[in-house]
């Protein structure tokens, strides 16, 4: 007989409301904000919409479809929302924007990122996630994990600073969105790589990580020799 699979738990609620509420509260100050400003057009209203809209959908759909509810809540929010800072223009430039609430929505934008980084799918109790003995826990962290981890928050905080000094207002938008991507890959590269300290890992072969990098060291030869055929035409 087909043993019936059980349907899975649902999020408690203060797991929606450590994912969802950073998300609203950096929509608001960055996104929000600027759109509810006068003679802002339709355009970036609709956009930002469609992103709030995108995050509170995706709360309730993680934990049944977990591949569309990041897609939701990761990929469409933030597209949306660099669609509208692109479609704001020269009002969301750096001269038009507050520095206090700013910084302030690139902490909620942090908050974010590490919100989503901890949803999973909620296991069984007497499911086996691997075979053998129980793994002992690590008692303490290992000693270079938080200078590491220090070094990655500031490494962050300067690619944000970095991204204030950029004055034209054509270019403002695809700064901050770099900026803030960049931090989050700093963030998360330093974290794991916090996390593996202490630990044996064997490196693979020089191959094999060659092949590995490939892709992505095509990709930014090609967009470096875009970025150079541009500036010798202009």
């Amino acid at each position: 007989m087909t043993e019936i699979a059980a349907p899975p738990e649902p999020l408690p609620l203060a797991e929606r409301t450590r994912v969802l509420l950073p998300g609203v509260y950096a929509w608001l100050l960055t996104v929000g904000l600027p759109v509810a400003a006068r003679g802002v057009r339709s355009a970036p209203r609709v956009a930002a919409l469609a992103g709030l809209a995108a995050l509170v959908t995706s709360i309730f759909l993680v934990e049944r479809r977990p591949g569309l509810g990041r897609v939701l809540g990761i990929v469409a929010f933030v597209g949306c929302s660099v669609l509208t800072w692109a479609l704001l223009g020269a009002d969301s430039s750096p001269v038009h924007l507050d520095r206090i609430r700013t910084a302030l929505g690139t902490l909620g934008w942090v908050l974010y990122a590490f919100g989503w980084g901890r949803v999973s799918s909620p296991a069984r109790p007497d499911a086996e996630i691997a075979p053998g003995a129980p793994l002992v826990p690590r008692s303490r962290p290992h000693p270079l994990g938080v200078p590491i981890v220090a070094f990655a928050v500031l490494s962050a905080l300067v690619f944000e600073a970095l991204a204030f000094r950029v004055d034209r207002a054509e270019h403002a938008v695809l700064a901050h969105a770099t900026a803030a991507a960049c931090a989050l890959l700093v963030l998360s590269a330093g974290s794991r790589v916090a996390l593996a300290q202490g630990g044996r890992h064997e490196l693979a072969s020089g191959s094999t990580r060659l092949n590995a990098i490939a892709l992505r060291g095509a990709l930014l030869a090609l967009l470096v020799g875009i970025g150079l055929v541009w500036a010798a035409i202009r």
